[in-house]
């Protein structure tokens, strides 16, 4: 497949049916894009099961299974951030005409109908648009996101926490001073981050959460702060001023009655006009587990091509992982030590930019997914949420 993508003019003129990948908000605005463009789309398709058979503004969503059958040639217009992936899967599927969403350039997002908030939607777009620049531009150290791991403690308790925070006997908040020291060296090897996902646990639960946001904000190689929240607690009035930056966007997950806060958290937010999305749970698979499969390299990387969170990386003290569950799974020590499967920020100042070039593009399986079940796009949802009322007991593979 070529690198280069396909132009306006070329989708236009191509005389090939045009798909939309990716079924998601960024992918609505390209097809609003592409109707004032001129450019016909025939249908989306995305790797959700849930999606399929769907539709989006009177288009219909297909999964990509059916693609070959349905589509034997076509063009592929990306909405996907991680567009490599996208990329590398249309690859294996013998596909090799693709576009960028670089055509919502030149859209006026305010001016289109959504479903969400024009905050939200802005940084989707914005964010699918910085990620396909620079897949073109792959002299340019950038990484997507990094989940920064604020506390472990949660005001829920999951049993199926795909951040493993229902393993935690004694929950404790992370190192301010650990999580600067790490900050500042990722920041200083790299040429820009699209944004720091601010998590736990729940970050609110962790009182000097404003201040890594203040010193997030003052970074200038990175673009946005999310801040992960539930809907269970609210900023305490000497954080409001940190949160209130135009980087900075509250993303809130509405768990139902669990969610206790929710309409004052709103409210809040509305009033100290802090950016904020609010989005149902949905998405649950069954991927908690800590299991050894002993599977063979073909099975890990099997596992690994498919998996929906190999690019979440994940800042963990002073080391950066490449998804959270491996990032977890190895703070609470039920999986080995394992080197290869990290970037130790702080012990490798000489050669730290290389080392994170490689671990970034890196496309083949860690050692720690054989302890992971998988996070397939298709996976089979499971209700979110579920509670417990004790830490999950988990076996210790540490050899």
């Amino acid at each position: 497949m070529t690198k280069r993508p396909l132009t306006v003019e070329e989708l236009r003129h191509s005389g090939l049916p045009v798909i939309i990948f990716g079924a998601g908000a960024v992918g609505e605005a390209l097809l609003h894009a592409c109707s004032r463009a001129g450019v016909s789309v025939d249908c989306f398709c995305d790797n959700s099961v849930a999606k399929s058979g769907c539709n989006v503004c009177g288009v219909p969503v297909i999964h990509t299974s059916q693609l070959n059958s349905k589509y034997p040639d076509a063009v592929f217009l990306i909405s996907v951030a991680d567009i490599n992936d996208i990329v590398s899967q249309l690859q294996g599927m013998r596909y090799e005409k693709w576009a960028t969403c670089e055509i919502l350039k030149k859209i006026d997002l305010a001016a289109l109908p959504y479903c969400g908030s024009l905050d939200f939607v802005s940084f989707l777009v914005n964010t699918c648009l910085l990620c396909h620049k620079n897949y073109l531009s792959p002299e340019k150290l950038f990484m997507h996101s990094v989940d920064l791991i604020v506390t472990e403690r949660c005001s829920l308790r999951c049993r199926d926490c795909s951040n493993l925070m229902q393993y935690y006997k004694k929950p404790r908040d992370c190192s301010l001073e650990e999580m600067y020291a790490a900050i500042d060296a990722l920041c200083g090897a790299i040429d820009e981050i699209n944004d720091f996902r601010v998590i736990g646990g729940e970050p609110l639960m962790n009182r000097d959460v404003h201040l890594l946001v203040r010193k997030l904000v003052a970074e200038a190689k990175v673009n946005r702060i999310v801040i992960y929240t539930n809907g269970t607690l609210l900023p305490r009035p000497e954080q409001l001023d940190d949160f209130r930056d135009d980087k900075t966007l509250f993303l809130i997950t509405n768990y139902g009655k669990l969610s206790r806060k929710l309409k004052p958290l709103i409210d809040l937010l509305e009033r100290e006009k802090i950016a904020h999305y609010v989005h149902p749970a949905t998405g649950w698979t069954a991927c908690s587990g800590i299991v050894r499969h002993v599977r063979t390299p073909e099975q890990q990387q099997h596992i690994f091509a498919g998996c929906c969170t190999k690019n979440l990386f994940t800042l963990n003290g002073n080391r950066l992982y490449r998804c959270p569950f491996i990032a977890n799974a190895a703070r609470l020590k039920a999986i080995p030590d394992i080197p290869s499967d990290y970037v130790e920020l702080l012990a490798e100042n000489p050669l730290l930019r290389l080392r994170l070039k490689e671990y970034i593009a890196r496309n083949k399986f860690m050692e720690g997914c054989d302890y992971c079940d998988g996070r397939p796009w298709d996976g089979v949802e499971i209700p979110p949420a579920i509670q417990t009322d004790h830490p999950l007991p988990y076996q210790r593979f540490e050899t």
